[in-house]
């Protein structure tokens, strides 16, 4: 994961070039962590369509109380409405550098590089951000028609952009701004090279300068209000992030993201959420938030294996380190609750699912994880690990059970339910063992249909799996007894026929040779 130092703050304006996502794909509302009630409102009625940009402006900051933010308001649109009607009649150019001048006075008073737009309205402090949204505000109450544009070193307003453009300087094209690293420039094309988006040959034939100018920046390009109030929280983010509060710096970037899903912004989300998610080493749910997060961000190079690595991880140190079992459901539960994926929710129940049976069997709480094991069949029917500690498990658990006529009808239910099990000779002898129990027991008890019926199972599935390993003890008792039976019965020939069917599955049984030479 990428890191980065100082990020240009003037310059960082969002790109129009949209994600093929849709704009919520990477960042929700519901999902969005606010710093007062008057952003929280503020974004309530921009998700309800109730725009309003001069609060958007203002609702990352925490210097003015809602009443100041309301005189701020009235002062400033009261201050335009008079300028605008004072130089009403005079030509194009002069009343724009009139207004330019007026505002200027009135409102700007020192430039500084770290600023919010609320500043101006408590010291008059500015940077070519803050000072560009004043200047658009004006012109969108006086309708006098504006751009703003965006260079790579430069950010401006030109005034009636149609005809006259008349450029307005916030502050000087040189300076305002802080550079990207070379390191972060360097990452950036080389994550755009590896989508392909930059073609090897280019790559190789050009400078990252020139390149990065191209792809981060783009051609000149304009902007809108809502994405200037974007940028107030990008800002924002990246002053946190040179107080390495990554956290809080995620957090403002995701409300630059929902004004403006740029792919520029997607980018630096990736970036700041990736190295939040690698500086937080408690696997809390703030740890997990933040995992699932970044599972969105399949078009910027995060794939699913990384996703369930990164869970599995988690699972060894809060499941089998830590011992922290209540917490690591907790941590699962808030991981996939907004995982929309299927696939990826599938493969991370199939690590909870497994390793919280795996963990209760290798406490002998087998019944309690047989639910676990089960669930990691219905995901993944063909897997031999799996299959192998349900077995283990379901075989602990008849040790528990009084009666064999419930350990068929379970077994047999998993037979329907599991038909990739019948490919497991380990299951196929459990229930060959069942069956042949049964035998045994309905003879002992003159039940002689339920044993010819529970005989002729276990024979079936002994033809069908020849290979499969039965206790012949078992075998050479099941077929003597029955045999036992009929010769008292002065069926002899049937008797026979028994130790002969008998030797058949368990050809050197002593029991079951010894009856035969007796009865001959």
């Amino acid at each position: 994961m990428n890191k980065f130092n100082r990020l240009t703050l003037c310059l960082m304006m969002l790109s129009s070039t949209l994600l093929a996502q849709a704009p919520d794909s990477l960042v929700r509302f519901n999902e969005l962590t606010f710093y007062s009630e008057f952003e929280r409102e503020t974004f309530k009625r921009f998700q309800h369509k109730d725009v309003d940009i001069f609060a958007l402006l203002m609702s990352n900051g925490s210097l003015l109380s809602d009443v100041k933010i309301k005189e701020g308001r009235d002062r400033f649109y009261d201050h335009v409405t008079i300028v605008g009607r004072e130089t009403a009649e005079k030509k194009t150019g002069k009343r724009i550098k009139a207004i330019y001048d007026n505002l200027h006075s009135k409102f700007l008073m020192k430039y500084e590089l770290k600023n919010r737009f609320e500043e101006i309205f408590y010291n008059g402090y500015y940077n070519c951000v803050s000072a560009t949204a004043l200047y658009a505000l004006a012109f969108e109450r006086l309708q006098i028609p504006y751009s703003i544009k965006e260079e790579p070193t430069h950010v401006y307003l030109v005034a009636y952009p149609q005809d006259e453009r008349i450029v307005l300087e916030t502050t000087s094209p040189l300076a305002g701004y802080y550079t990207l690293s070379d390191e972060f420039k360097q990452n950036y094309l080389q994550k755009l090279k590896d989508q392909k988006l930059i073609s090897a040959q280019e790559y190789a034939m050009q400078d990252v300068k020139t390149l990065f100018d191209k792809y981060y920046f783009g051609q000149n390009t304009e902007v809108n209000l809502q994405q200037l109030a974007g940028l107030q929280y990008l800002n924002d983010a990246l002053y946190k992030t040179e107080d390495k509060k990554h956290e809080e710096a995620f957090t403002q970037l995701e409300k630059a993201y929902i004004l403006n899903p740029s792919q520029r912004i997607a980018q630096l989300l990736y970036y700041t959420g990736a190295q939040t998610f690698e500086s937080r080493k408690e696997k809390d749910s703030t740890h997990a938030v933040l995992l699932s997060k970044l599972s969105r961000y399949t078009d910027l190079g995060v794939d699913q294996e990384m996703i369930v690595g990164e869970f599995a991880r988690a699972t060894q140190d809060l499941l089998f380190v830590k011992g922290k079992r209540d917490q690591y459901e907790q941590y699962y539960r808030i991981l996939t609750r907004s995982i929309t994926h299927q696939k990826l929710k599938d493969d991370l129940a199939y690590v909870y699912n497994y390793e919280t049976g795996r963990l209760l069997y290798s406490q002998a709480k087998c019944k309690d994880a047989l639910p676990y094991f089960e669930k990691t069949l219905f995901l993944k029917p063909n897997n031999l690990e799996a299959q192998g500690l349900f077995l283990a498990s379901l075989a602990q658990t008849f040790n528990s059970k009084n009666s064999n006529q419930e350990i068929i009808k379970q077994l047999d239910d998993y037979n329907a339910k599991f038909s990739n099990l019948q490919a497991n000779n380990h299951f196929n002898a459990l229930r060959a063992m069942a069956y042949l129990v049964q035998f045994n027991m309905s003879y002992t008890t003159n039940k002689i249909a339920e044993g010819d019926k529970y005989k002729t199972l276990f024979e079936s599935l002994a033809t069908q799996y020849p290979d499969i390993s039965i206790n012949t003890e078992l075998i050479g008792q099941s077929y003597s007894n029955a045999a036992v039976y009929y010769y008292r019965k002065g069926q002899v020939s049937k008797a026979k026929q028994f130790l002969s069917t008998g030797l058949k599955y368990a050809p050197n049984n002593y029991e079951l040779i010894t009856r035969q030479r007796m009865i001959k």
